[in-house]
This record gives C-alpha cells, structure tokens and sequence, in this order.
C-alpha cells in the first residue's frame, strides 16, 4: 500500500475503519487477485482502457450496500493499492483517478518508495 513519510497508509486507514463485512470482502479479493489463475479480471477487477490512466486498475467490491474502490497499479509484479474510496458518483472514480497519478508521480520521484506491502488484512 502506498504510504507517505512519516504518516499512515490512505488504504489501510480506510480499511481499518471500514466495516467488518467491508474488511472481510476486501481480504477474499486481495487472496482471488493473488492467485495467479484469476489474475486481473472482472468482476472484481476493472483496467482503465483511457489512455491517461491505462497504468491503472480499480478494485471492486460491494458489501453491506456500500461500493468500495481502491485504485492501484500493478509494477514489477507488485501490486501498489493508492487510493481507496466509496463509490456514490462517477465523479468519485475520476477525483481518485487523478489522486492515484499524483501518487504515482511523487513515487516515480523518490529514490526509497515509501511503500508497505500488504499481506494479510486484520479482520477481527
């Protein structure tokens, strides 16, 4: 998860104060993507085909009626979720899309990515 100097990471902060059922969705996900099998695919998966944000995917997942997106891309084989948001207008997607490329920007930038790798999410 991307995570600025000194603060806490925006996705796992976002998680962490999600819902049980949000947290527990969010765990299966990340396990189906890591397998290689499934890969990057729909339904949990979304790769934005416009140009500007082609580096980009969006994770899915909806639970207790609410939609989650998380932002990510995918470099070296690393999967480096950005941004996290609910979904309740298309504008939502576009404002994290453009949050996500400054994100990747400032890591394009810095020689030491400031960049925790999730392994297991804490659903108690």
């Amino acid at each position: 998860m991307y995570k600025n100097e000194g603060a806490k990471g925006q996705v796992d902060t976002f998680i962490k104060a999600s819902n049980i059922k949000i947290r527990k969705k969010f765990d299966f996900i990340l396990r189906y993507i890591a397998d290689e099998r499934n890969q990057f695919k729909e339904p949990y998966v979304k790769h934005f085909s416009i140009e500007k944000y082609k580096r980009l995917y969006e994770l899915r997942l909806k639970a207790a009626g609410t939609m989650v997106r998380i932002i990510f891309y995918n470099i070296d084989e690393n999967v480096i979720l950005l941004n996290a948001f609910i979904k309740r207008d298309k504008r939502d997607t576009e404002q994290a899309l453009e949050h996500a490329l400054k994100l990747i920007e400032h890591l394009d930038r810095v020689a030491e990515t400031p960049v925790d790798y999730l392994t297991e999410v804490e659903v108690n």
